[in-house]
């Protein structure tokens, strides 16, 4: 590990508070559309939309890190899962606990299926490298253009589009367009709190890629959160494996970001 477990316990935290606050922000009709039954559970956020089959979307982040991992509490996220959803992710901090936690998980049918790279980096100022691309802050006027476009490039549905859209403008948000000749390409957010700051919901048209967009949306994020008073930043990309796309790792490295950790995804059922 190349952080200690108390910039662990900050990174998670600041991860955990922006997707608590998307969350916040969907309306009584964005829960029915998704069926959204999302909760917090031994200091950890479970994230539970039924009707999306997407791991992304039905997720647990923090878990042992406030409290050890139990028996209980794992058979208690299987039942929350179990009937609604194909399947569940546990992304796990390698500073859970308890660190035996690989007997319990395969007793209970889970396995390992991906790795989430985990980055830090301070606030330090970042220039990106020259582009023809332009940043545009999205306000909440731009709300919808944003998650449509944010659709296209992640492939949600509707409803999800919509959930998303109203996040712009709530208090710590910044969010963004990379434009090509004044048309969005790309999009990207940032969250600032308590000194801290996610970024994430980044990407781009594949008719766009490499062409400078993601690189500028990160100085543009950076910018913002420094404003804000963040102190460190953190983000998560794919790892460093030799089949998997290195795009958003390179940009990442260029930013300034560090490894933290690599942050596995445990499964269930396995797969």
């Amino acid at each position: 590990m190349r952080v200690t477990r108390e910039q662990a316990l900050e990174l998670e935290r600041i991860e955990m508070a922006a997707w608590r606050d998307v969350h916040a922000a969907a309306t009584s009709d964005d829960r029915a559309a998704l069926a959204i039954r999302s909760r917090d559970l031994a200091d950890a956020f479970v994230m539970s939309s039924d009707r999306e089959e997407s791991l992304l979307a039905n997720r647990v982040i923090g878990l042992g890190l406030h409290a050890p991992v139990t028996g209980d509490t794992l058979d208690e996220l299987v039942a929350h899962y179990r009937g609604r959803v194909p399947g569940f992710a546990i992304n796990l901090s390698p500073f859970a606990e308890p660190a035996t936690l690989q007997g319990p998980f395969a007793e209970r049918g889970f396995a390992t299926f991906f790795h989430h790279l985990k980055w830090w980096r301070d606030a330090a100022t970042y220039e990106a490298p020259a582009t023809l691309l332009r940043i545009r802050h999205a306000t909440a006027d731009d709300a919808a253009m944003w998650a449509q476009l944010a659709a296209q490039v992640f492939d949600w549905s509707a409803p999800h589009a919509g959930w998303s859209a109203r996040v712009i403008g709530r208090e710590g948000w910044w969010h963004g367009f990379a434009l090509d000749r004044g048309i969005p390409i790309g999009v990207a957010a940032a969250y600032v709190h308590d000194g801290a700051a996610w970024l994430g919901f980044a990407g781009t048209l594949a008719s766009h890629r490499r062409q400078g967009a993601q690189s500028a949306l990160l100085a543009a994020r950076i910018a913002y959160v420094r404003a804000a008073g963040a102190r460190v930043l953190t983000l998560e990309t794919a790892p460093d494996w030799p089949d998997v796309p290195g795009e958003s790792l390179r940009n990442a490295a260029r930013a300034g970001f560090h490894p933290a950790y690599e942050r596995p995804s445990w499964i269930w059922p396995a797969r």
